[in-house]
């Protein structure tokens, strides 16, 4: 199963739960725009409810949708994945005069799959759930902020800085689409309080899900092709704790104690890439030599400078990550300042500063010999916010 097809179905899925927080921001800042045009006070208290009211039930309503639109695509992307590693090893099977059994027939793969999947499901409805905002409140500490305290609390605020004349409504507006494109839309992962925007956490959920699947299947057709070898997949930029084994045949004892499999860190962790697939000696031939691996490591370890600043290759694939991140809050800012019918010149100053953007993503890329990605930022469909020489959206 070729990751391109993996990396641009899940992005497809991503993008749905990015739809979402967008559908969810705009509805925040309509309201406020709704609350603008009340002029006292006690018309404020009397519409409070018909102007924040509902919206848990509105919500609720969206995430309900993204789910049952991604369930296809999943199951698109698992039943191609499923396919492609089962039947690959299919020729093994006839070398070593093994019974080669259809995955249809296949009960006990079959229910280790089928709850790997559910896995998945139950993953993506977390996301949802556990949907929220990091805020400052004005000490300069970020609180998660669950979408119900943003409605009653935080946008009540908002709401009452306007219509009282304490602020006008431009401040106002500027304030809280910086604040909501800031944060972005959260899902806390781990205890240490790591958070990640909502369509990465569900993008890690069907990539994760489909990398255990792989590792299931390559567990079961080494099992009955009487193999324990298993040689891991290299890629290039690969994080320095996977680059160390990654490439190499282990056994089985190995995939755990040496590359960590089953870990949130390790092999088929989290953002993991690598997959790994049974190897039978005096039969198979590696993809990497150890010498040619050695030497891409020593390649990828020697820094390149850009800005005063060094970056391996990992390190350099990482910032670009978080540069495409970047732009796409600013991108979504933007387009919340237009939609506010904000001051013609913050956003003309919002805009100036995504070209910036832009144009730095473009120049570390070049420096860095990284093809630039672009797909990663405009998965928002939002067209052309800053027209230049550059860039096409």
């Amino acid at each position: 199963m070729k990751g391109d097809y993996k990396n641009k179905l899940a992005s497809k899925i991503a993008a749905r739960y990015q739809d979402l927080e967008e559908r969810i921001m705009q509805d925040i800042v309509r309201r406020i725009m709704k609350a603008g045009e009340i002029t006292s006070t006690a018309d404020w208290q009397i519409n409070r409810l018909r102007i924040l009211g509902y919206s848990s039930e509105d919500i609720e309503k969206e995430i309900k949708k993204a789910l049952n639109a991604s369930y296809p695509e999943m199951f698109e992307l698992y039943d191609k994945v499923i396919n492609w590693e089962y039947v690959r090893n299919k020729d093994v099977y006839e070398q070593i005069n093994a019974e080669y059994i259809p995955f249809e027939e296949n009960g006990q793969l079959k229910q280790i799959t089928e709850a790997i999947i559910d896995q998945s499901f139950d993953d993506l409805e977390n996301v949802t759930n556990s949907l929220g905002f990091y805020l400052d409140y004005g000490n300069g500490k970020k609180v998660l902020t669950p979408l119900s305290q943003v409605y009653t609390k935080y946008l009540d605020a908002a709401c009452y800085d306007i219509v009282t004349g304490a602020f006008d409504y431009n401040s106002v507006l500027r304030r809280v689409v910086t604040q909501l494109t800031n944060s972005g839309l959260r899902q806390i992962d781990y205890s240490s309080g790591r958070a990640n925007r909502v369509d990465v956490a569900a993008r890690r959920a069907v990539m994760t899900a489909v990398s255990q699947i792989t590792g299931k299947i390559s567990e079961y057709n080494a099992q009955k092709l009487g193999t324990e070898y298993f040689e891991v997949e290299w890629h290039a930029g690969a994080r320095p704790a996977h680059s160390v084994w990654q490439g190499r045949v282990w056994t089985k004892e190995q995939l755990y104690s040496v590359c960590g499999l089953g870990t949130v860190t390790g092999l088929l962790g989290a953002n993991c890439y690598h997959t790994y697939y049974p190897f039978f000696p005096g039969i198979s031939e590696r993809n990497w030599s150890d010498e040619w691996l050695e030497a891409q490591n020593r390649k990828e370890s020697k820094p390149k400078e850009f800005r005063g600043k060094e970056y391996t290759l990992y390190e350099a694939k990482q910032r670009q990550r978080q540069m495409e991140t970047a732009m796409r809050a600013q991108r979504e800012k933007v387009q919340m300042l237009q939609d506010g019918g904000a001051d013609r010149q913050e956003v003309m100053l919002q805009k100036a500063k995504y070209q910036g953007q832009l144009d730095e993503y473009a120049a570390f890329s070049r420096k860095m010999r990284l093809k630039e990605e672009r797909e990663r930022i405009y998965i928002d469909g939002r067209g052309r916010i800053a027209p230049s020489q550059y860039d096409l959206k």
